[in-house]
This record gives structure tokens, C-alpha cells and sequence, in this order.
């Protein structure tokens, strides 16, 4: 058969086959680049064709008792994993993904190809809530239309199929109606998905559920500091800050050549076998003081109520927070923290300059106001004293390492005999001493058994990341008696001149030092050479880079304007006058409510939906076990209810035995060598091969009695109670007839003749 009769035949069944196959694979392509997962990508495509090319096409569902029996492992892995890392976004969509590859293998009827593309949808919110990022959305706009395409011609398609002896051909006219239907609904679907995105904005029920958003922790920060595990360091250049700076009069102060900015995620102060974590006093204020607070409070340190002494303001959009204590990252010194439009539960330590976040993940937005002492002149006391440093184990050989580069630069190394004032210097001749001795790399390796790691980083490798030079430049100062501390977070360097903001990376995750050098007085140093710090934190202009700009210009634009959207951006588009009909107020109350019993309820849908999936499962393995036993039940049963006056259609309970009977008669034909096209009624395929057929009268009869009677039951009223048992005689004469025909053939047929 030529392409042109190819075209010219095909049906309603093909095409919505090959939309249903576009819907998964845009889906399952959606939900790997919001993962940023190729490795679910991958194994899920190869899954979707392997079962696509080997079930649904060839149209060989396969048994009963091997999907029963991948179903079961399916529900054994999405166990295992649950139990391995706990429920969240990433599990669901693996777990329904496997779902999706099995059901394939097991569309029998329209009713299957319903619950492939309800999977789809499901994989599609997943991606949703998975990433907020532009190519997300786009993603996303791609696959409504790839589902909307195939939602419509399944509806055709479960339409056409009711007969289940052939699928209707689509003309060039039917085609065009279907195409306009299409454009008019997806149209019709989009005004009103439009209308209710203006009229309720995203902060709608915030205070119940979150923002939505990316509920991955960042992989770039990290609140401890383990040295010597190997591996690469991650340069991944996933957005995860947005950072705008203002000055006293609102104006922009950001720019591509200004010096990079710090902004302070967790403080370490402890050091324990080449590990760096937090004191146990920094930990537990901050959890005793987690509490709600409404959206737009301002908090400031205590017993403070000035609002002058600050030179910056930072507002900061943290895309991607995970469910649970999260850091909020904030440059050091901050007088003020302003919650953005929803409401968050937090705790803070300005002395510490630590602000903590509690509760469900997602996107998030604060302003903070701070003071920049790094170029202010350090007042000192004549009867200040030095405060003690923290307690540490120091290999003697990094001790007398740090006192012979101090007294090398003219600095009394003892703190008995030095003054204070010289602490800053002295720490800044450490400081120079790591920069230009030591170089930088990304590998790192691990620590030799039995060895301190920041020894064996000064005095045997010589070379690693920023991680060792804050741990070596920490514990020399506080050798010399200078108190230090490691701090872990961002670095804003990366300006985009269109959007007026800073965009940070994971790759800009990093890790310095903060020395006390004056009373009170904490300032920044950082060990690791310049021209690596820049080489990695500050990008270098380049066709690449420009491109990359524009692109996250308008992804900005995606997360300002679609992303971001609350309250104040309707008002300032639509003004004040325009309200939400009272949709927002019921719905937090709503939300709200289910908000307090949020974890009853979860914890008692799953029971319910574990106990129905068994009992479900059980039920349906009883009922194909025990087959006849249960079809003389329900003949049983509907003659008690004839007897009774009650009445039942036959009708719904013969559709199985029907179904079987097609089954039957086009298993027959393939096996005779003459399979029927989708395109081609029955009858009319039996007449143009009756001469072949004859070759098997027995065969032939009993095809051409099934046939009129498939007819007369489909198209004829009359008495379906009777039309039923007929029906299921046909079964069998048609499977004598293959048996007898098999016997008198020399060359019994067999699965090689199905082509």
C-alpha cells in the first residue's frame, strides 16, 4: 500500500493513537526538564516506546498475570523509595511514570486510553510543581496543547469505538472541523484559564499550602562544611537568588565592575576532624523563636528603633526553597528584615546575622536593609580586650605556620603582647599568605586515613577549593588568638544590566571567613586566590554570555510577572477598583481549615486509598480466577430480577462477551493470513476474501454467523437476553472451526503466519 492510500485511510483509531503518543512523550519531556532529571528522561522514553511499539501498535495487550505482576514491583519500588527519601514531587512523578509505562501495556478499551492521558496530566502538575523556570513554561504551554489535542480526538475516538468492529476513516473535511473544534476549545480554555489567573492571584491560599514552586533543596549551598569528601565540586548554573540593591534614595546601585557582594546563609563555628558545623548555642535560639509572622512585617534587632543607620537595601527572590528549615541568605550587617506579601514562619539572631525559615517550600521574596563596615574605620578602645576564642584542636604545625607569616609581616604573633588593633593585619597577612601560595581546583580528594585534612590541604597538597582556604584561614587566626568563624553562602556578582539585578547561581555557592577584630567588630576575608574567585564567580564577557543575558531577561520577566504574581501586581495592572468576588477570603478560610488537620487528612487518604487499591486488586484476581463461577452468579441473579419485575439490560452486561467475540473472529482472520484493516467493516472484508475463505467452509460458517449476529445485535432491536447467549456459542464454533482447519492442514498455521 502507497503513502497516498495510507493517508487516504487513515482513522480516527491511528490518529489518536499518535496524539496520545505525542501527550506522553511531552509530558514525561516536561517533568524532566523541570527535574533537570535526563536520567528519568531516558529510562521513562525507552520505557513509553518499548511498550508503545510492542503492545499498542501491534494492538497485543499484554497478559493479565505479567502487568499484574510488574504492577505489584512497580508498588514494591514506589515503596522502597518513599520509605528511602520520604514522599515528595520527584517520587510521585517516577511512581506515575511507571504507572503510565504498564498502563500501555494493557489498553484494552477507551476507558485505558482515558487513564493514560489522565497520567499524563498528573506528570504535567508534577513538572509544575517541580519548577517555576521559563523553560518550564514552555514546557508546559507545549504539552496543553499535545493533551487538549488528544483529549478531543479521544472523544471521537471512544465515540467511534462503540461499535468494535471498525474505526471510522477521517475525510479532508472531517479533519479541518476537528483542527477548528480544536483551536476554539484550546482558545475557550485559555480566556478563562486568563480570567481566573488575573482575578486570583498566586498568593491565593499561601498561608494553608505555600507558594508553589521548586520543592528541591538548592544543591549548590551548604549549611556544613565537610572537608576531604571527594568528587567534583557542582557548577551548576541553576538560578536559585534574584537580588536587586537599592541605596537611601531607591536608586540602583548594582553594576557589572562593582566589587562582588556577600550574602551570609549559616555560620560555623565548631571544627572536628576536617568538619566544620554549627554550636549548639547558635542552634537552639533560633528554633526556640520560630513563629508566623503576617506578610510586610518588619523586624529589627532588639530595642532598636531607628530607621537611619542602614546604607543598602537588598530585595532577594529566593526561586527554590525545600519543605522545612531553610536558610535565608542576607548580607552582613543586617538592621532590618522585611517579610515579603506571605506570611512565614521564622526565627532570627540578628547578633549572629542568621535568619532561619520554617515550614513549606516554594518561592519566596524579603527585603533586608544593612550596614557595609568594610571600608568604615574599626573604633577601639584604649581598655578594649580581645574576646575569647572557641575552644579548638590545632595541629601544632598550622599554629607555628600562622606565627611565622605574622611575625615575617612585622606583627607581634603572641596575643599577650600584640595590641588589638594589629588583629585585622595580621589576619590580612594570612589571608595574602593563602592567595598567593596556594593555588585553586574544583577535584577534591580525599583526606589520606589518619590525617587532618586542613594539614594535609597547607602542607602536602597544596592545592583545593574554597572550603579548605576558609577552614586554613579560620583556624590560623584563632591559633594567633583572633577569633574566626567559617561562613558558607552566595556570592552576587553576575549583573544584568536589563533586569537591574544580580542573578545567582548554585555554581556561586561559597565559603569565607569572618574574623573578630575589634570587640564586637566582625569583618570579611577570603583566602582563595582573586584571579580563581573571579574566574569562577564573575563571568567574563563573551557572544555566549550576551546570549545567555537576553534569555535570562525574559526569564526574569516569566518570574516577575507569571511566577510572582500576587495582590500588588493586580492592583497596579487592574487597579483597586476590580475585586476577586470574594473568591480569596473563601478560599484561605477553606484552605486554612484544611491547613490545621493537613496531616489527619493525608495520613487517612492514603489508609483509604491503600485499602481500596488491595481490596480492588484482590476482588479483580477472585473474579479472573474464578471466572465462571461468577458469570453463573450473575446470570443467576438476573433472572431473580427478571422474575422480580425489576429488569436489566443485557445490553451493558454482554459488552465483554461482544468484545470477546470481535476477538475471536480477528484472531481467526490473522491466523487465515487475511487480517482486517481498521478501516474496513467486517462483512465487507469477509465478501472481498470469501474465495480464500471457502478453503475452510467450517471456518467460513461459523465467520459469517458470528458476523450477522454481531450486526443484528449492534444495529436491530430485539431481545438481548437471548442475542447474549447466542453470542457466546460463536466463541466457540469459531475455535472448533481453527482447531478443525489446523488438522487438515499439512501446515498447521501458527503465530508466523500473522502478518
Amino acid at each position: 500500500m502507497n503513502r497516498r492510500s495510507i493517508a487516504r485511510h487513515r482513522t480516527t483509531s491511528s490518529v489518536f493513537r499518535r496524539a496520545l503518543l505525542l501527550a506522553i512523550i511531552g509530558a514525561v519531556c516536561a517533568f524532566g526538564v523541570a527535574d533537570a532529571n535526563p536520567v528519568f528522561l531516558i529510562l521513562t522514553l525507552m520505557g513509553v516506546l518499548v511498550s508503545w511499539f510492542a503492545s499498542v501498535r501491534p494492538a497485543r495487550p499484554a497478559p493479565r498475570g505479567l502487568i499484574n505482576t510488574i504492577l505489584l514491583l512497580v508498588i514494591a519500588i514506589a515503596g522502597y523509595e518513599m520509605l528511602r527519601v520520604g514522599v515528595g514531587v520527584s517520587a510521585f512523578a517516577v511512581f506515575v511514570a511507571l504507572l503510565l509505562v504498564v498502563k500501555l501495556l494493557d489498553l484494552r478499551s477507551a476507558r485505558d486510553d482515558g487513564q493514560v492521558i489522565v497520567l499524563c496530566l498528573a506528570i504535567l502538575v508534577a513538572a509544575v510543581l517541580t519548577s517555576n523556570s521559563l523553560l518550564t513554561g514552555a514546557m508546559m504551554i507545549v504539552e496543553s496543547v499535545l493533551i487538549l489535542r488528544a483529549v478531543v480526538l479521544f472523544q471521537i475516538h471512544s465515540v467511534g469505538s462503540l461499535g468494535h468492529l471498525s474505526s471510522p476513516r477521517i475525510s479532508k473535511g472531517a479533519r479541518i472541523d476537528i483542527r477548528s473544534m480544536m483551536i476554539a476549545t484550546g482558545f475557550l480554555c485559555a480566556i478563562i484559564g486568563s480570567t481566573v489567573f488575573v482575578v486570583l492571584p498566586r498568593n491565593l491560599g499561601g498561608q494553608a499550602f505555600g507558594q508553589w514552586g521548586n520543592t528541591r533543596s538548592v544543591s549548590g549551598f551548604s549549611d556544613k562544611v565537610e572537608l576531604g569528601r571527594p568528587g567534583l565540586i557542582s557548577m551548576s548554573s541553576k538560578p536559585v537568588l534574584d537580588v536587586t540593591i537599592t541605596d537611601r534614595n531607591g536608586m540602583n546601585v548594582g553594576a557589572e565592575n562593582n566589587p562582588p557582594v556577600y550574602l551570609r546563609g549559616a555560620v560555623l563555628e565548631v571544627y572536628e576532624s576536617g568538619n566544620w558545623r554549627r554550636s549548639s548555642i547558635m542552634r537552639v535560639p533560633l528554633a526556640e523563636r520560630i513563629r508566623l509572622f503576617p506578610p510586610s512585617t518588619t523586624l529589627k534587632p532588639r530595642g532598636s528603633n531607628d530607621n537611619s543607620g542602614w546604607d543598602q537595601q537588598f530585595a532577594i527572590t529566593m526561586r527554590s526553597t525545600s519543605d522545612g528549615p531553610v536558610y535565608l541568605f542576607a548580607p552582613w550587617r543586617t538592621v532590618e528584615f522585611r517579610i515579603g506579601d506571605m506570611p512565614m514562619r521564622m526565627g532570627f539572631d540578628f547578633g549572629r546575622g542568621l535568619f532561619l525559615k520554617d515550614g513549606m517550600g516554594g518561592s519566596i521574596s524579603y527585603t533586608v536593609r544593612s550596614v557595609n563596615d568594610e571600608f568604615r574605620s574599626v573604633p577601639i578602645a584604649d581598655d578594649a580586650f580581645r574576646a575569647q576564642t572557641i575552644e579548638t584542636e590545632i595541629e601544632p604545625e598550622i599554629a607555628q605556620l600562622a606565627r611565622e607569616i605574622i611575625a615575617g609581616g612585622g606583627i607581634e604573633p603572641d596575643p599577650a603582647s600584640r595590641p588589638i588593633r594589629d588583629d585585622a593585619a595580621a589576619v590580612r597577612l594570612l589571608e595574602t599568605h593563602l592567595r598567593t601560595q596556594y593555588k585553586y581546583t574544583l577535584d577534591a580528594q580525599p583526606v589520606p586515613s589518619g590525617q587532618d585534612a586542613t594539614r594535609w590541604f597547607l602542607f602536602e597538597r597544596k592545592t583545593g577549593h574554597c572550603e579548605y582556604y576558609a577552614s586554613a584561614l579560620t583556624l590560623m587566626s584563632r591559633s594567633v588568638g583572633i577569633p574566626a568563624r567559617v561562613v558558607t553562602g552566595y556570592i552576587a556578582s553576575d549583573f544584568n544590566a536589563v533586569t537591574g539585578q544580580y542573578l545567582v547561581r548554585e555554581s556561586n555557592a561559597h565559603a569565607w571567613v569572618e574574623a573578630e577584630v575589634a570587640p564586637g567588630q566582625w569583618r570579611t576575608f577570603d583566602g582563595t586566590p582573586p584571579s580563581d574567585f573571579y574566574s569562577i564567580h564573575v563571568p567574563q564577557p563573551s557572544l555566549m554570555r550576551s546570549l545567555s543575558k537576553m534569555y535570562e531577561s525574559i526569564e526574569f520577566l516569566w518570574v516577575r510577572s507569571v511566577v510572582g504574581y500576587d495582590s500588588d501586581t493586580r492592583e497596579r495592572i487592574v487597579g483597586n477598583g476590580m475585586g476577586d468576588f470574594g473568591l480569596a477570603r473563601m478560599g484561605d478560610k477553606l484552605l486554612s481549615r484544611l491547613a490545621a488537620g493537613r496531616a489527619k487528612l493525608v495520613s487517612r487518604a492514603t489508609v483509604f486509598a491503600v485499602i481500596v487499591f488491595v481490596s480492588t486488586m484482590f476482588v479483580g484476581i477472585v473474579i479472573l480466577r474464578y471466572q465462571k463461577v461468577v458469570l453463573i452468579l450473575l446470570h443467576a441473579w438476573r433472572s431473580l430480577l427478571a422474575r422480580l419485575g425489576i429488569g436489566l439490560r443485557a445490553r451493558i452486561s454482554s459488552e465483554r462477551s461482544v468484545h470477546r467475540v470481535e476477538t475471536a473472529i480477528n484472531t481467526a482472520l490473522r491466523r487465515t493470513g487475511l487480517p482486517r484493516p481498521e478501516w474496513q467493516p467486517l462483512k465487507a472484508h469477509l465478501r472481498s476474501n470469501e474465495q480464500q475463505l471457502q478453503q475452510t467452509p467450517e471456518l467460513a460458517q461459523a465467520l459469517h454467523d458470528a458476523a450477522d449476529w454481531l450486526y443484528r445485535f449492534r444495529f436491530a432491536p430485539g431481545n438481548h437476553e437471548e442475542q447474549y447467549h447466542r453470542l457466546r456459542g460463536f466463541i466457540e464454533a469459531i475455535r472448533k472451526s481453527e482447531k478443525s482447519a489446523d488438522r487438515q492442514s499439512p501446515h498447521p498455521r501458527g503465530r508466523s503466519e500473522r502478518t
